[in-house]
């Protein structure tokens, strides 16, 4: 499993993307391991979702094959609710990914939010791609 921030669709999804080069083998992974998948859940992933219109129907197919997986709303969003408790700092504004590796038992995310690693890297040990 892996969670894929928002901000690196692009770069892992569009083969037309600046950066995909460094970003691909994210999604030939994926693509090709029978237990990878893409990890969501939680109300503001989804918010998020909804605005990257252009990966929808991709997504949606990953989910028919497996590939993309979501975990409980209300699971992702009380954690959410509980580490904005534990760090109040305005700059910690990823608090939904580091909610849906809790919940998930997920150890892999791929962002390229450089400001968000401290606070994921706070909570656990997690591997950042």
């Amino acid at each position: 499993m892996i969670v894929l921030d928002t901000n690196s669709f692009s770069s892992v999804l569009d083969p037309n993307s600046n950066d995909h080069i460094e970003f691909y083998h994210v999604l030939k992974w994926v693509i090709e391991h029978q237990f990878a998948c893409f990890v969501f859940g939680g109300t503001k992933y989804k918010d998020e979702l909804k605005k990257m219109t252009k990966y929808l129907k991709l997504l949606s197919e990953f989910k028919k094959t497996g590939k993309c997986v979501e975990i409980n709303t209300q699971l992702i969003d009380n954690d959410t609710i509980r580490l904005k408790k534990i760090c109040a700092d305005s700059a910690f504004d990823d608090e939904h990914i580091v909610a849906i590796l809790n919940i998930s038992g997920c150890k892999l995310v791929c962002t390229k939010d450089t400001k968000a690693i401290p606070y994921i890297l706070k909570e656990k040990n997690f591997i950042l791609i």
